[in-house]
């Protein structure tokens, strides 16, 4: 179930300012304002000295390596400093007292001793490679160098335990490259992020490692990966604008399964960056948004509880929290920003928690006549973390609230009156929470009238209708030469018949109607003459979530609206059009007066059993030609009895 939280924001002209700080206080910070290695900051990682039970941030600066002593958390001190090449990636794990530190500049593998707290002993190790992007340890003292200047830029395996300054090669997996990753036993976890997949790999035998499965992410930017404790589950990001935490079942390697999706701010364009699981949550730096805590008891239902945000800024950019850790025994979260400090340069910041588990709601809704209904969007009221789910195809919903109480909750969808009740929620507890909607019927709802057909709607009351934009007039735009596309739900099978269009000069354009993953469902190509016109589709809709109405690859040359669109654009309880794939939310793309109709369908089984001997002679596609049939297309199957069956196969 894809889930999406609304922004509660004003918006000002140059920038957005970002969430309100929530279960998160800052208790002390450091910045290296005034020294003469000051620059912004990167990543982060924590490291506890078991003799003295001190703990400190190790920190990366574009300048090099910072360690801070964290005794006093209201007044942090930096002990020493070991300068590097200057780069803006810098990235530290640990071995018991030794920080294995890897950065794009140069010098290989810094290893410092961390038992000569002088800053004195270190050595740049630089056997195997000189840049990497990233590193993992993992718990048999393996270390894992992802993005090496070295092959594709995979993985190379080096063991710290035998020698800590002088470690031994054991082995690489270099199928892609890999930008970050982690792995836990003989597992290695790839975030793949050319690929826009993670990759399970098994790395028992590192001379040999063996892909397990792998599984796209929400934006195909595969970012970051990190594996729950009891191993059933992997949480992703993607490093792109309007991304999000991904939330994966890996029980079946063969079988992986996305079970839920969230953002931080939604509609904000802000960029998550590296997540990590610390028990039941997952603690996130989020670029803009900064530090973000998800409870992720249930890894179906993903629930927002905390964030603590130093940046003024919001939305795009890479600005604000770099890295975050969370496993220092004393609870304390650190962060590191890349440029919040007040020379806009790097800033760790000491965080409390003031979180707990989060307070999850669940149900179904159904309508009058106890029909599952999807696309119900369901939203608690009054919350400090706005929210918003929506039901899926079996009317099922999840969601949740970082604090207890007595809640409203609005249940709504289009062609039926919303409906207000109560739920009592309580932290760590699930509240069951189901809704029953009545028709509006005020409203127009499309569906098929024939009381004969096998898809007779008794509640409908217009076989077609039009939506969307009616025309481009409602704001300015102007002809557009690039690739971009609505994106709408379909909560029931229906036809899109027809659309206006507005082209500049004469032109052959192929229309498309695509799935979530961009892969083209069904398409129509007309030549169009200049100016306004309207054209037939016949697009064969199926139900889905985030499908796309678009132009084929280098089409160009239709009107688009620069501003004023106002979704969604609710069509006849069976779509809504949601938004479009533009970074700006006024934008609204080609498509205008959107004709829908649902065709009646009769019983045709006994018509095609009617010839039980009949032979199938040959399968063609629309244009004839014999294929054999794949996912995402329309077929044709003929028999020797002269009958011919349409078939649209769809992945």
């Amino acid at each position: 179930m894809k889930k999406y939280f609304i922004l509660l924001a004003f918006c000002f002209p140059l920038l957005l300012f970002s969430q309100s700080n929530y279960n998160l206080t800052l208790v002390g910070e450091f910045d290296w304002n005034g020294l003469s290695y000051d620059s912004e900051g990167s990543d982060i990682w924590g490291w506890r000295n078991t003799s003295t039970g001190v703990e400190y941030a190790l920190v990366g600066l574009n300048t090099g390596f910072s360690v801070v002593e964290l005794s006093n958390p209201q007044n942090p001190n930096e002990v020493f400093f070991i300068p590097g090449a200057n780069t803006t990636w810098r990235d530290i794990k640990t071995w018991e007292n030794y920080a294995y530190v890897i950065n794009e500049g140069g010098d290989g593998l810094l290893i410092v001793d961390l038992n000569d707290l002088t800053g004195q002993t270190y050595v740049n190790f630089t056997d195997f490679f000189n840049t990497a992007h990233n590193i993992y340890m993992d718990e048999n003292g393996v270390a894992y160098i992802f993005g090496t200047d070295i092959g594709n830029g995979g993985v190379i395996f080096l063991d710290v335990t035998t020698n800590p300054m002088s470690p031994s090669y054991l082995g690489t997996w270099d199928d892609y490259y890999i930008h970050d990753g982690m792995a836990r036993g003989d597992t290695l976890w790839a975030g793949c992020i050319y690929e826009g997949e993670f990759y399970a790999v098994d790395v028992s035998n590192k001379s040999n490692p063996q892909v397990l499965g792998h599984h796209p992410t929400p934006n195909q930017f595969t970012h970051n990966i990190w594996v729950s404790d009891d191993g059933d589950f992997v949480f992703t990001t993607d490093e792109q604008a309007d991304s999000y935490i991904g939330a994966y079942d890996i029980t079946d390697m063969n079988n992986i399964q996305e079970v839920d999706r969230i953002q931080s701010n939604p509609e904000s364009n802000s960029i998550p960056h590296n997540t990590h699981v610390d028990g039941n949550f997952l603690v996130t730096s989020w670029y803009r948004d900064g530090t973000v805590v998800h409870d992720a008891t249930y890894p179906n239902n993903l629930v927002e509880v905390a964030n603590y945000d130093s940046y003024i800024g919001s939305g795009n950019g890479f600005d604000g929290c770099w890295g975050t850790y969370p496993y220092l025994p004393s609870g304390l979260i650190i962060s590191s920003d890349i440029n919040s400090s007040n020379n806009g340069n790097g800033r760790l910041l000491l965080l409390e928690r003031g979180f707990s588990q989060a307070c999850y709601l669940q149900g179904n809704v159904t309508d009058v006549n106890n029909q599952t209904l999807s696309g119900v969007s369901v939203v608690i009221l009054n919350t400090v973390i706005p929210n918003l789910s929506n039901t899926d195809i079996l009317g099922n919903y999840t969601s949740g609230n970082a604090d207890s109480g007595l809640f409203d909750v609005v249940f709504s969808k289009f062609g039926y009156i919303s409906d207000t009740l109560q739920a009592i929620m309580v932290n760590g507890q699930i509240t069951y929470l189901d809704a029953i909607l009545d028709i509006d019927n005020s409203l127009p709802i499309l569906g098929c009238q024939d009381s004969t057909a096998s898809n007779f709607n008794p509640i409908a009351n217009t076989s077609s209708l039009f939506g969307g934009e009616l025309n481009n007039s409602f704001s300015s735009g102007d002809y557009f030469n690039g690739e971009q596309h609505l994106i709408f739900d379909a909560y029931s099978n229906f036809n899109i018949k027809s659309a206006e269009f507005y082209a500049e000069s004469p032109k052959l354009i192929t229309f498309e109607l695509r799935n979530s993953n961009g892969v083209v469902i069904d398409d129509t190509t007309h030549f169009v003459s200049s100016g306004n016109q309207t054209l037939e589709l016949n697009f064969e809709v199926p139900i889905s979530n985030n499908l796309q109405l678009g132009l084929s690859s280098g089409n160009s040359g239709l009107y688009r609206n620069d501003q004023g669109a106002s979704y969604p654009y609710n069509i006849g309880s069976v779509m809504s059009i949601t938004g479009s794939s533009a970074s700006q939310p006024g934008y609204y793309y080609f498509y205008y007066n959107i004709e829908l109709d649902i065709p009646c369908e009769y019983n045709i089984t006994s018509l095609e059993n009617f010839n039980n001997n009949k032979n199938l002679l040959r399968i063609v596609d629309i244009l004839g030609r014999e294929v054999t049939p794949n996912s995402n297309n329309t077929y044709f199957y003929i028999y020797d009895d002269g009958s011919v069956i349409k078939k649209v196969i769809i992945n």
